[in-house]
Order: structure tokens, then sequence, then C-alpha cells
């Protein structure tokens, strides 16, 4: 089975192939807001290095969330449009579990999400153990201090076999839409408008 995995909700752009669990190879891109420019031509390279097409595909794996609006939009949109224009199966997984997917122990993913917030979840094996919420770092406790994975370039541990084990299919790729997990500023003000 050949799968591409796609996770898109931070600065880092990650596209890994795997290839009956064995990871053939990444394309890992850190930058701020500019993924679309970059994403195709990754995922592009990364299949002809290994002399694939997307069609040759078994199935594509984005990360839906919770994370940056515009990063979300640009991930799950190309996945879509790779799963429709191929016919190859699109599955879907909580950035949250992509990102911590390589630790063996109990985390608490941390992505920020600015003035002292962040998107988080307890995680354990690819697991959510508790929900995904916006989280104030004023409530956090002792224990979740210890378990806190800030995510960034040094703490972000991927395994695709944790991935492609915890994804799951979307049945209707028109209706998945990113896991936004709060309203963009641009929504708020607009709601403080009327």
């Amino acid at each position: 089975m050949k799968y591409i995995l796609i996770d898109t909700s931070t600065n880092a752009l990650i596209i890994m192939l795997y290839v009956n669990h064995i990871k053939l190879g990444e394309q890992i891109r850190y930058g701020k807001q500019d993924h679309q420019a970059h994403i195709i031509p990754m995922i592009e390279a990364l299949l002809s290095d290994h002399h694939l097409k997307p069609q040759n595909l078994d199935g594509i794996i984005v990360g839906v969330g919770p994370g940056s609006y515009t990063g979300l939009r640009v991930g799950v949109m190309t996945a879509k449009m790779l799963s429709y224009s191929t016919g190859v199966k699109l599955y879907k997984i909580s950035s949250l579990i992509f990102l911590t997917s390589g630790y063996d122990k109990q985390v608490l993913a941390w992505h920020d999400a600015r003035n002292n917030q962040g998107f988080s979840a307890t995680i354990l094996n690819g697991l959510i153990l508790d929900e995904e919420a916006v989280r104030h770092l004023d409530v956090l406790t002792n224990d979740d201090k210890g378990r806190l994975v800030v995510l960034n370039k040094d703490t972000i541990k991927v395994d695709g076999k944790v991935i492609i084990e915890h994804s799951v299919i979307v049945d209707d790729i028109y209706t998945l839409i990113p896991n936004y997990l709060r309203k963009t500023e641009a929504e708020k003000n607009l709601d403080k408008k009327r």
C-alpha cells in the first residue's frame, strides 16, 4: 500500500511517502504562509524520485488541523484536489496527532494560537485522550506542563506508521473542511460589525 502523508497546519510543510508502512522519502520545508507555492512541486518531486504518479497511490492522508487557517486550507484543498483528480482514497487525521506521532509517551501537544493560547490535546500512541481545544497557558496544571510539547522545528516528531493506522477515510471529499477550532480574526471583526 502506497500512501502520501501531508500536513500544513504549522510553518512546517511536511510531505512523506510510505509504502507498506516503510518510509521511502520525505520533503519538509519551513516557511511562513507560503506553503501554497511549494506543496505541489514538493509532492511531484517526492513521487518522481520513486517513479510514481499520484494515481499510483492507494491513499492520501492529510492533517486537518487545528492550526494555521491559511496553512490548513492549502493542505486540505491540495489533498482533496489530488483525490478528486485521481480517484485515490482520501484519509484525514488530527494535525496534533500527525505532528506528535513519533512520541512513545503521553504528550500535551501545543500549537501556538497567539495571546498565550494554543491549539492542544493530550495524545498517546496516536489517540486523543481528552479533546482538541484552544487552551490558555494559565489553565495548564503542573502535570500538563510536564507533558507539554510546543510544536516547532525541534519538537515535531512524525511516525507515518502511527498516522496510517489512525487515519480515517473521508467518505465524501466535498464535505471535508479543516478543523479551525475557532473563528479567524476577520470573522470575529465581521461579527462585531454586525
